[in-house]
C-alpha cells in the first residue's frame, strides 16, 4: 500500500498509535476509521461475493499391512539409507528417490537399484535387488483393485512411477476392471485419447504426477493417491484437478500407505493434526508459510524419518512435528478472525 499510496499509513509508530490497540498487535483500535481509510485502496474479493461454491470433499487413509516380506524389504532399505547417507556418497536425491520407491512397489524399487549397484558398487544394493525379485504379488496393488471393484465412481489414480504404473496396469486388466492410462512421455494425440476414454468410456484412469495437467477433469469425483507425495502443496495440486469450479459432486480422496511407512506419518500429520483436507484451496501453503522462510516440509520429515529408527523414536519427532504444525494453522486462523472482525463485508466489491 505504502508504494500504491505513499504516506497513506504514515509511519510505523504513527499507524500502531491510531490503529493498534494491543502489544501483540492483534486487537484493533479506531476501526471504523481504519474501514474508511482502507476502502480507498483496497477491494476484498471473498467466495461469499463471487458465490463460489464447490462441493465437499472427503478424505479417507487406507492403511495396508504389508507382508512379512515387504516389511523386511522396506526395513532393509531404511537400514541401508540410515548407514549410508551423504558423507558415504548418498545423495539426497537418491535417498529420497529409494525410499519413495520403497513404498510405492518392488518393482519400482527394483528399477532404481539395479543402476545404484553399478553406480556405487555397494554389495547390499545388489542384495536388495535380489530380495525385490523375490515379492510376486504386493499388498498394496490387491488393496487398489478391491477399492475399484467396489467404488462407482469416476476415479483418477495417481502413481509416481512408471513401474508401479504398468504393474498396476496389468494387475486391474487381470481384474476385469476397465482403465486407461496417461503419462507425461506420451504423444498429444494419445493424452486426448487417453482423457476422451476416462471420459466416455472407462472408470479408472492411472496417472503419473503430471497426469491431467490443464485438463478439464471434473467429470471424475474420487481421487487415488496411490503414490503419496511427501509436499503437501502437491497433494493439493492433485485434489485441485477434480475440486474445483465445475464440479458438481462431492469428491472423495482415498490416500494409501503402508503400515509403518514415512508415507503413514506424513498422513497422521495431515490429516489427524491439522485436517489438511478439510482445509479450503491455498490454506496449507499459507500455514507452511508460517512455519518459517527456512522450513522445507518434505526434508523436514525425510530428516526426522532417519533419524529415529524406532517406532516410538518416530511417533514422538512425527507429534512434535505435528504440534508446531497445528500452532501455525492456528495463527493463522487468528489472523483471518481479526481479518474478518475488521473488515468483515466492508470492503467487498
Amino acid at each position: 500500500l505504502t508504494l500504491l499510496k505513499p504516506g497513506l499509513l504514515k509511519t510505523e509508530a504513527q499507524f500502531k498509535r491510531s490503529y493498534v490497540a494491543s502489544s501483540d498487535g492483534r486487537i484493533p483500535k479506531n476501526p471504523e476509521k481504519l474501514r474508511q481509510l482502507m476502502r480507498e485502496v483496497m477491494v476484498r474479493n471473498t467466495r461469499s461475493v463471487v458465490d463460489v461454491k464447490l462441493p465437499k470433499r472427503f478424505a479417507s487413509t487406507i492403511t495396508v499391512e504389508p507382508t512379512e516380506s515387504e516389511q523386511e524389504l522396506y526395513q532393509a532399505i531404511n537400514d541401508y539409507l540410515r548407514q549410508n547417507q551423504s558423507s558415504k556418497g548418498i545423495d539426497k536425491l537418491t535417498r529420497n528417490t529409494l525410499l519413495m520407491r520403497a513404498g510405492s512397489s518392488p518393482v519400482a524399487l527394483a528399477d532404481s537399484l539395479k543402476g545404484l549397484a553399478k553406480r556405487y558398487e555397494h554389495e547390499e544394493l545388489k542384495f536388495l535387488k535380489k530380495r525385490t525379485s523375490h515379492i510376486k504379488q504386493f499388498s498394496k496393488s490387491q488393496q487398489l483393485v478391491e477399492l475399484l471393484k467396489r467404488s462407482s465412481k469416476k476415479t483418477l489414480v495417481f502413481v509416481n512411477h512408471r513401474a508401479t504404473q504398468s504393474y498396476l496396469g496389468d494387475c486391474l486388466t487381470a481384474a476385469g476392471i476397465e482403465h486407461t492410462q496417461f503419462r507425461g512421455d506420451m504423444s498429444l494425440k494419445a493424452k486426448d485419447a487417453a482423457i476422451d476414454a476416462f471420459r466416455e468410456q472407462v472408470p479408472v484412469m492411472l496417472a503419473s504426477e503430471t497426469g491431467g495437467e490443464g485438463r478439464n477433469l471434473q467429470f471424475a469425483n474420487a481421487i487415488v493417491n496411490y503414490d503419496l507425495p511427501w509436499n503437501p502443496m502437491k497433494i493439493e495440486q492433485r485434489i485441485g484437478r477434480l475440486h474445483r469450479i465445475g464440479q458438481k459432486e462431492d469428491v472423495f480422496i482415498f490416500n494409501f500407505c503402508i503400515a509403518g511407512s514415512i508415507e503413514e506419518y506424513i498422513l497422521k500429520i495431515l490429516h489427524e493434526k491439522i485436517n489438511m483436507f478439510e482445509l479450503v484451496v491455498g490454506e496449507i501453503d499459507t500455514i507452511l508459510g508460517n512455519m518459517g522462510d527456512e522450513f522445507d516440509f518434505e526434508e523436514t520429515v525425510i530428516e526426522l524419518w532417519l533419524a529415529n529408527a524406532t517406532s516410538k523414536e518416530r511417533t514422538e519427532a512425527f507429534d512434535e512435528l505435528g504440534g508446531q504444525l497445528l500452532m501455525a494453522k492456528q495463527n493463522y486462523q487468528e489472523v483471518q478472525e481479526l481479518d474478518e472482525k475488521l473488515f468483515g463485508e466492508d470492503l467487498e466489491a
